[in-house]
């Protein structure tokens, strides 16, 4: 008998069961899609793989401003090809791993036959703890179905060629990342949300400043705008026709549960996912579910850090309990944008324009800004390149409950982007070293 099995491989699913084993525990994990889920095969790794293409392609094209000629042929058969070759060697690097620490992995679908008994490959496999980990999937518009000229985020990844133009149905994260890589790999785009800025669930800033770029960029941004009517290529919005060789829809994901085995162990769910405590258990004590299952955060990190609680919540380490307070998320567009903690309060942001590293980089558009509250780092919004990157120290500064003074206290490299972060901090107090003295200061100095 195991002491925990697993179903779905994704970062959570993996995590979880690398974790457990690392504590002693007898693990099995199933997958039926592919090492990785999701994440790996159809989400995270590709389109991030596009996105540094496209930012390649972006780059070489901005180049003849600088005294470098150059001239960009896409094949994106052969593009596509080597995507699925790196999604292929970190799939198999994952059940390297797994294997490595000893992990059982049975490739089928598991189906739940009683709080102990998972059947997989018309085979029971006995254990005293499961943990659901099966992820989501893509949902269409109301009474559409995905197929023909309808792609959903899955389905746009498989096309051997480039469309030569997309509507896209739906601005939040993915709809802005599909927007921004086609755009700059040569598909024209028209962008479609029926809210009053793209990315409704951040702040409107935020939104507004990203559409600002993709508008410079090119692309056909249409807020407050819903979709009436789809007639083969042409979607209907607002009273226009807008046509277009495809169509790609952005407008959610849903649980992918069984409700019939989860009726059948008693575990309590709702339609945005199974009902989970600080520790992953459901509502029933050897049960635990992990990811974008439990509705809460569609982030593959935070499924990862579900997955290692879950699994130390197993192995008896009984005080591991999520925190979700700071949580960085990032969407890759062009620029990155990136965010953690709390988006209000006393703030300070500094322009890239006036960073050094972005100049040289010649890539200046956006900012950095930060929120402090009563003394404490409690936020941070990037829009800037390579924006993913640093938001992680902001990340860590919000977890350690530091002042701006304990960070910009702390010397940084030069020339680099989170000078910036520091000068952003610094502005808060109406402070910062390279952005010109202003009428009146934001605030009373951090030195008393």
């Amino acid at each position: 008998m195991y002491d925990v099995v697993i179903i779905g491989g994704g970062p959570g699913g993996y995590t979880c069961a690398i974790r457990a084993a690392q504590l002693g525990g007898n693990v099995c994990l199933i997958e039926q899609n592919g090492m990785g889920g999701t994440c790996t095969q159809r989400g995270c790794i590709p389109t991030k793989y596009l996105h540094s293409m496209g930012d390649l392609v972006r780059r070489v094209t901005m180049a003849n401003r600088y005294g470098l000629n150059a001239k960009i042929e896409l094949d994106y058969k052969l593009l596509v090809s080597k995507m699925k070759t790196t999604v292929s060697r970190l799939a198999s690097g994952i059940k390297l791993l797994l294997k490595s620490n000893g992990i059982d992995i049975i490739e089928g679908e598991g189906h739940i036959v009683s709080k102990t008994k998972i059947a997989v490959n018309q085979t029971i496999v006995d254990t005293r703890n499961i943990v659901i980990a099966t992820g989501t999937y893509p949902v269409c518009l109301p009474d559409r179905d995905f197929g023909g000229n309808i792609l959903s985020t899955t389905s746009i990844l498989e096309l051997g060629y480039l469309p030569s133009s997309i509507t896209i149905v739906g601005a939040g994260y993915s709809g802005c990342e599909f927007a921004s890589v086609f755009n700059v790999l040569g598909s024209k785009i028209t962008l479609i949300e029926a809210e009053d800025h793209i990315m409704p669930n951040q702040i409107q800033e935020i939104g507004n400043t990203l559409e600002k770029y993709m508008t410079l960029d090119g692309i056909d941004v249409r807020t407050r705008s819903r979709v009436d009517n789809i007639v083969k290529n042409i979607v209907e919005v607002n009273g226009e026709k807008i046509e277009s060789e495809k169509i790609l829809v952005c407008t959610g994901r849903r649980p992918n549960i069984n409700r019939q085995e989860l009726d059948n162990i008693g575990v309590s769910y709702h339609e945005k996912g199974i009902v989970v405590d600080d520790r992953m258990r459901t509502s029933e004590e050897n049960i635990y579910a992990i990811g974008d299952i439990t509705g809460m955060y569609e982030l593959a990190h935070v499924a990862a850090k579900q997955g290692e609680v879950a699994a130390e919540n197993i192995m008896g380490m009984k005080d591991s309990k999520i925190e979700y307070r700071c949580v960085p998320a990032c969407v890759f567009t062009y620029p990155e944008v990136a965010f953690v903690g709390t988006l209000r309060g006393r703030s300070g942001e500094f322009p890239l324009t006036a960073s050094a590293k972005a100049n040289c980089m010649g890539d200046t558009r956006g900012l950095i800004k930060v929120y402090e509250r009563e003394g404490i780092l409690d936020g941070a919004y990037i829009i800037g390149a390579h924006a993913g990157e640093i938001i992680g120290e902001a990340a860590l500064a919000i977890n350690m409950k530091l002042r701006p003074s304990d960070i910009f206290g702390t010397i940084h490299p030069h020339p680099t982007l989170p000078e910036s972060f520091v000068d952003a901090l610094r502005d808060i107090y109406g402070e910062s070293i390279h952005l010109p003295i202003r009428s009146q200061s934001k605030g009373k100095s951090h030195i008393q």
